[in-house]
């Protein structure tokens, strides 16, 4: 297999292509809700946020189950098709779009809790810079955003918390970062906080 055929997805056109296919979008399904996404919200007590690549939008979903008005975001249109039909029924209905989290100009108001659980991580260097400045402008002054990342990013570099601090340097503060085992990969969780 070369390389190109072995890396994950990055594209909208190759997430689109695995949320197709239901043996291939197996991986890209989550069945529990992290402890951690838990904690985001007892520790917040929010009553908006907003996910950054939600996909097919279980996390979100969690979340306006929270009594949360809850927003995902995913530049899949096919993951985000089937998050609306998964919650077509439901009492409890996240607000899903189809965006691209470096650029997320549909939104002016700000969130109380913004989270990415498997996103950021997806994007290069100068992706990441403008992640950054669109979790800045939509997260509330003292909001929390939390991130769960691979340690050896599909876009090559490698994470860890000082990087993170480093990104995220101007205008939040890294509070916390704990090694994970999440999907049985090694990972990290960080939790960022923007400044007032």
């Amino acid at each position: 297999m070369n390389n190109n055929n072995s890396k994950p997805p990055s594209t909208s056109d190759q997430f689109n292509k695995v949320y197709r296919s239901p043996i291939a979008s197996w991986a890209w399904r989550d069945i529990r809700i992290p402890k951690e996404l838990n904690e985001l919200v007892e520790t917040n007590n929010p009553k908006t946020s907003l996910e950054f690549g939600c996909g097919i939008g279980g996390f979100s979903t969690y979340m306006a189950e929270q009594g949360i008005k809850a927003t995902g975001v995913d530049f899949s249109s096919v993951a985000i098709e089937e998050a609306k039909k998964r919650v077509a029924n439901s009492e409890h209905k996240p607000t899903f779009l189809v965006g691209d989290v470096t650029n997320l100009e549909m939104f002016n108001d700000q969130f109380d809790v913004s989270f990415d659980i498997g996103c950021f991580h997806c994007l290069n260097e100068e992706d990441q810079q403008k992640y950054v400045s669109e979790v800045y402008r939509l997260l509330n002054p003292g909001g929390s955003h939390l991130i769960w990342a691979l340690d050896n990013a599909p876009s090559d570099i490698k994470l860890n918390p000082d990087f993170i601090a480093k990104t995220f340097e101007n205008g939040f503060q890294l509070v916390n970062s704990k090694v994970s085992r999440r999907r049985i990969i090694a990972s990290h969780w960080y939790w960022i906080v923007r400044e007032k």
